[in-house]
């Protein structure tokens, strides 16, 4: 959103506040769709079995079954190794592509190729070839890396054990899997041709470090002293657990803490 400027943090800081995990947001792969100004937030679609998302050089470089947070963390840190994954590439069948949305693209059964719109046809956002080849040359991926990387997860698909990433190993990647996909409900091949590739792009839904509060939201100092009368709680002040916990990790807390505060600014025990 870009009215959220930071005004409760400037102001704050303007207080001697101390900030925490300023360089962490709670992330999403997104989708650039031709004519929006705004990103789609990808956030399940990579999920689902039948795809794969690979770098530049056609290789996976992440579970694709993972919370979304943990995935664009990967993005970032491959990316600092020197691995071109960001943007990264979703390829997928004519399989998938007919029964699976992916962003706003409907499945094939409602919104058959003949019906996306033609500007949406661009290697930056959906690409479509013939054969796995043909695609990688569109989109400007290593065929030999993509050809090996698909022989691979179609031999996971058929065993149900990634070997390389552990894709549906957890109980929370396979979550967002399809149970009637057997023997691993994040796993299935990936064998008929066109084939599809949807660039993936990291984003944002919010911040996840902000103003550091104790146990009664109040707002410390760098000193750990709190502030006089400055409380805070949500999405302002710094993310309480180390790494994602799922949907609605500021709500919890925005209730939890707000209601801390209260009691503290009150006197009351309630």
């Amino acid at each position: 959103n870009i009215h959220n400027t930071g005004d409760a943090l400037k102001a704050a800081l303007k207080l001697g506040a101390d900030t925490h995990q300023m360089d962490t947001g709670w992330w999403s792969t997104t989708m650039k769709v031709p004519g929006q100004e705004k990103g789609w937030l990808s956030m399940v679609d990579k999920s689902m079995p039948g795809n794969y998302t690979v770098n530049k050089n056609g290789e996976r470089f992440s579970n694709e079954s993972q919370n979304y947070v943990s995935f664009v963390n990967d993005m970032f840190a491959k990316f600092d190794e020197g691995n071109p994954c960001a943007p990264c590439y979703m390829i997928f069948d004519s399989n998938f592509r007919k029964n699976r949305p992916c962003g706003p693209l409907l499945q094939g059964s409602m919104q058959p190729d003949s019906a996306v719109p033609k500007e949406w046809w661009t290697p930056s956002f959906l690409s479509k070839g013939e054969t796995l080849e043909e695609l990688a040359e569109i989109v400007g991926i290593d065929p030999e890396g993509l050809r090996a990387t698909q022989a691979k997860v179609n031999g996971y698909a058929v065993t149900g054990k990634d070997l390389e990433l552990q894709r549906g190993d957890s109980a929370y990647d396979r979550y967002y899997g399809d149970p009637s996909v057997t023997p691993n409900p994040c796993l299935a091949p990936l064998k008929e041709g066109p084939f599809y590739c949807m660039v993936l792009y990291p984003g944002e839904m919010g911040t996840a470090g902000g103003l550091v509060i104790d146990t009664h939201a109040r707002v410390l100092k760098q000193d750990g002293q709190p502030i006089a009368g400055l409380y805070a709680c949500g999405n302002v002040t710094t993310a309480l657990l180390p790494t994602y916990p799922g949907p609605g990790s500021t709500l919890g807390p925005a209730m939890t803490f707000g209601y801390l505060a209260a009691k503290d600014i009150t006197g009351t025990n309630f």
